[in-house]
């Protein structure tokens, strides 16, 4: 289709498909479920298959994450010619295949591991496994040509999820006007953010100075430094006091504060922010996709919103398969049990 016919077919689609997620209010729906087999039949509207509980946990969650892929894909495949934008949304789950496929190779296991299939728009050449050079070859992981050792990994990993990062920040660049406005501010939401809460961690759990911070930040430039879109706000609250909730309160980020309370000791807390980002960053997606119908900018938001279901389905199985308090779970997700997460 046309770019307006798709965008018309594709925004009407999605709304209904927003309509019946567990998403907003009723994704303290998840959470409400007695077992496993009651979350499937939620979810699939199917009976569950008769597996060990270990196997059916496994399976719900491979299940919501290739409904999830399989319907963003299809609004893709419906454009003649897509915006880039949209399919570099998929390089994260080509990342976490590209890990699984390392760690398969690393651990000289013979059979290539199950991926996410993400059809026509993988990079990745899955057909010339065992050999991780040509598998990679072309794609923008095309540098992970070899087996890392054990002691390696780790480090590839993070190389692989900032490899992804910068790659959506330049497809970012490319978008001109109210696209790049937009897309920019879910960006940075997320992933300014997570480098704040992430400081934040290090700093107060590893105490660990600012020069060790940065190693660790996420970049899209070539020094880790102020004048960096995603870490210099990070760089930036590092000299605020952790121990003083005034110094934060006309901040841009205040909103994920810790409550405080007069005459208490305040000290703030990266767990809880994390948690409100989370339920914050939906609460944005859900906004953009309302306010911007038929555009790009709506379907991001879409997967955003789609994304943070997800990240719900797998903390209501884990909770489920450890036998966890449903509201330690919603709190897990930055939501509560009485109104869901205040997006109706």
């Amino acid at each position: 289709m046309d770019k307006n016919a798709a965008g018309a077919y594709v925004y009407a689609k999605a709304s209904g498909i927003i309509g019946k997620s567990f998403v907003g209010d009723r994704a303290r729906i998840l959470f409400e479920q007695k077992n496993l087999q009651d979350l499937w039949s939620l979810l699939f509207k199917s009976h569950p298959p008769m597996i060990p509980e270990t196997l059916l946990a496994r399976q719900i969650e491979v299940e919501a994450l290739r409904r999830f892929v399989n319907q963003y894909a299809d609004f893709i495949n419906a454009y003649d010619n897509p915006d880039p934008i949209l399919i570099d949304q998929l390089y994260i789950y080509e990342a976490e295949n590209l890990k699984e496929i390392a760690a398969a190779l690393c651990n000289g296991e013979e059979d290539c591991p199950a991926v996410v299939d993400l059809g026509r728009f993988a990079q990745i050449d899955y057909s010339a496994w065992p050999d991780i050079k040509a598998m990679t070859k072309g794609s923008i992981f095309s540098w992970y040509n070899f087996v890392p050792g054990a002691d390696e990994r780790q480090k590839m990993e993070a190389k692989v999820d900032m490899q992804v990062i910068t790659h959506l920040w330049q497809s970012l660049e490319k978008e001109r006007g109210e696209n790049y406005q937009v897309l920019n501010q879910i960006y940075a939401s997320e992933y300014e953010v997570k480098n704040i809460i992430w400081a934040l961690r290090l700093k107060l759990f590893y105490d660990m100075d600012v020069n060790q911070i940065k190693d660790n930040l996420i970049h899209v430039t070539p020094e880790v430094s102020a004048a960096d879109p995603l870490a210099g706000p990070a760089l930036k609250i590092l000299d605020f006091p952790t121990d003083d909730f005034d110094a934060w309160t006309g901040w841009k980020y205040s909103s994920l504060l810790n409550p405080h309370t007069d005459g208490l000791v305040w000290q703030i807390d990266p767990v809880w922010m994390e948690q409100r980002s989370r339920v914050e960053l939906e609460k944005l997606a859900f906004k953009l996709f309302h306010q911007y119908p038929m555009s790009v900018c709506s379907l991001v938001a879409w997967y955003k919103i789609k994304h943070f279901e997800l990240g719900c389905v797998r903390t209501a199985v884990e909770s489920l398969r450890l036998n966890i308090n449903s509201f330690e779970a919603m709190d897990a997700v930055g939501i509560t049990a009485a109104g869901g997460d205040d997006n109706g």
